[in-house]
C-alpha cells in the first residue's frame, strides 16, 4: 500500500510527486491500493487538500468467473476476497443456494458456521490492532499477531487450510469438529483475553490514548450512511447496522452484541469498538465451542446428488464480516451454475470514504487514520 503525494503551488498546478509506502506489516501490504493526496503548499503545513482512491489493481472479475463454475467449485472462489475471513465468503455465498433449494441446513452445521466466522473476526480484528500498533500507539502489537497465528494454526488444523478453507459445503458443513479441537480454542481464547484484549482495554481507556485520537479521521453519519458503511466504521459513526442482529444463526448470542454504539466517529471511537468487539467475538467462540463439543455425533450436512441444479430464482443473503456488512445476489436459472452473481463487499463502500476521510487532515496523521481504518484490498477489488 502506497500514498502518492502532491505539493501544490500558487503558480503551478504541481510541484513535484512523492510516493510514502507504509510499513510492510501493514494489513494491506498482500495487494495495491493507493491515495493520491494532494498537500497545501500554504496555510498548514502538509495538510491535505484533495484526495484520490487509485484501486482496481487487484481486479480478476471475480463476479463473472462464478457464471463458469458449478456451485461446489463457487465455494472455493467466494473465500478469496476477504482473505482475513475467508469462511465468511464461503457462507454467504452458500446461503443463496441454500435458500433456492429450499435446504434446511442441521443446527450443528449452523452452529460449527458460527464459531469458524467468530474465530476467523478474532483473528482478523487482532491483525488490524496488531499491523496498526505503532501508528496507534497501542501496546501488544507482536503479540497480538502472535496470537491471530495462533488461532489460524488452529483453523488449518481442522480445515487443512490457513486460508482458502472451503470448509463450508452447501447443506452444511464438511466434516464434523472433534470435541478436542473446541477445548483447543477455548484455551486460546482465554489466553488471548489475557495476554491481547486486558492491555488494549487498559490502553484505550487511558487519558493519553484518547487525546491522541480524539477528532481524528472524523467520519459523521451522514457521511457514514451515504457511502453505505457498516461494520466496526459504521457503527463508530453511530450508524446502528449489524447484520447478525437479523441472523437466525445469532439468535442466542444476541445479549452478547455491543449495545451501545460510538457517536464521535473519529480514530477513538473506531479502535475502541473494535477492542469492544474483540471481546464480544471472543465470548461467542467460548460458548459456541462448548455448545459444538456437546453435540459432537449431531449430522453437519446433507446429502447432494452428483450434479447439483440450483432451482430458478434469486437469493440475496448477506453475513457480518469483521469488515462490515457483506451480500451475494444469486440469480439462478435451473443450471449446475449461476446465470448471475453480483458481490457487495464492504471494503468497496469504505476505501472511497477513506480517501474522503484523509482531506484536511496533515500528512503525519494519515497512518494513525489509515490503521483505524479495517479494508481488505481483495474486498475492494473482488
Amino acid at each position: 500500500m502506497s500514498t502518492t503525494v502532491r505539493l501544490a503551488t500558487a503558480a503551478t498546478a504541481f510541484d513535484g510527486d512523492h510516493v510514502l509506502d507504509l510499513d510492510a506489516a501493514h494489513w494491506a501490504s498482500q495487494g495495491n491500493l493507493r491515495f493520491d493526496l494532494e498537500l497545501g503548499h500554504t496555510g498548514q503545513v502538509g495538510q491535505i487538500i484533495a484526495s484520490d482512491l487509485i484501486a482496481g489493481f487487484m481486479h480478476r472479475g471475480a463476479e463473472k468467473l462464478f457464471e463458469v463454475r458449478d456451485y461446489r467449485q463457487g465455494l472455493a472462489l467466494a473465500n478469496r476476497h476477504d482473505w482475513l475471513a475467508p469462511v465468511c465468503g464461503e457462507i454467504v455465498y452458500a446461503r443463496a443456494a441454500e435458500e433456492l433449494l429450499g435446504m434446511s441446513v442441521p443446527e450443528q452445521a449452523r452452529q460449527i458456521r458460527v464459531l469458524l466466522v467468530e474465530v476467523s473476526r478474532a483473528a482478523a480484528l487482532m491483525t488490524f490492532l496488531g499491523a496498526g500498533a505503532t501508528p496507534l500507539g497501542l501496546p501488544v502489537g507482536e503479540t497480538a499477531l502472535a496470537y491471530r497465528d495462533r488461532l489460524l494454526t488452529l483453523i488449518e488444523q481442522l480445515t487443512g487450510l490457513r486460508m482458502h478453507l472451503t470448509f463450508t459445503a452447501i447443506g452444511g458443513v464438511r466434516e464434523p469438529v472433534p470435541p478436542t479441537w473446541c477445548s483447543a480454542v477455548i484455551a486460546e481464547v482465554d489466553q488471548v483475553e489475557l495476554e491481547v484484549l486486558g492491555p488494549l482495554e487498559a490502553e484505550v481507556k487511558s487519558e493519553s490514548f484518547r487525546e491522541s485520537a480524539q477528532e481524528i479521521g472524523t467520519v459523521s453519519t451522514d457521511d457514514a450512511v451515504s457511502f453505505g458503511a457498516s461494520g466496526i466504521i459504521g457503527r463508530a459513526s453511530a450508524v446502528a447496522l449489524d447484520v447478525r442482529r437479523h441472523d437466525a444463526d445469532y439468535a442466542q448470542w444476541l445479549d452478547l452484541l455491543p449495545s451501545r454504539l460510538p457517536t464521535s466517529g473519529d480514530v477513538f471511537a473506531r479502535v475502541s469498538h473494535l477492542v469492544a468487539e474483540l471481546r464480544t467475538c471472543l465470548e461467542i467462540v467460548r460458548q459456541s465451542a462448548q455448545l459444538v463439543a456437546a453435540h459432537s455425533d449431531a449430522v453437519v450436512n446433507i446429502a447432494l446428488p452428483k450434479v447439483l441444479r440450483v432451482p430458478v430464482g434469486t437469493s440475496l443473503q448477506y453475513i457480518e464480516t469483521p469488515l462490515g456488512a457483506s451480500g451475494v445476489l444469486l440469480e439462478s436459472r435451473g443450471d449446475r451454475a449461476p446465470a448471475r452473481l453480483a458481490l457487495r463487499t464492504p471494503s468497496f463502500a469504505h476505501a472511497p470514504l477513506l480517501a474522503k476521510t484523509l482531506i484536511s487532515h496533515r500528512l503525519d496523521q494519515v497512518p494513525m487514520i489509515v490503521s483505524s481504518w479495517p479494508l481488505v484490498v481483495g474486498d475492494l477489488d473482488k
